[in-house]
């Protein structure tokens, strides 16, 4: 079993969305979805280490490119 897709752009969502609150001084909001993600990730059995492979994933991040631009639209 793998990570659904979903989670995992919504993962890389939150951590792009923590980096732009954290500059603006405000990051307490995007620590929390993070933490949401990451829980929901790990309910469905899946560990630290498949959660460090979801950053590490080019290709997942063309997807993830291509996914958020026609969500955020």
């Amino acid at each position: 079993m793998e990570i659904p897709e979903r989670l995992k752009f919504e993962y890389l969502l939150a951590l792009d969305m923590h980096i732009e609150k954290v500059r603006k001084g405000n990051k307490e909001v995007s620590m929390k979805k993070i933490f949401e993600i990451t829980k929901e990730i790990a309910d469905l059995g899946f560990g630290e280490n498949d959660i460090h492979k979801i950053t590490k994933d080019e290709d997942l991040y063309i997807k993830y490119e291509e996914w958020k631009k026609s969500n955020t639209n």
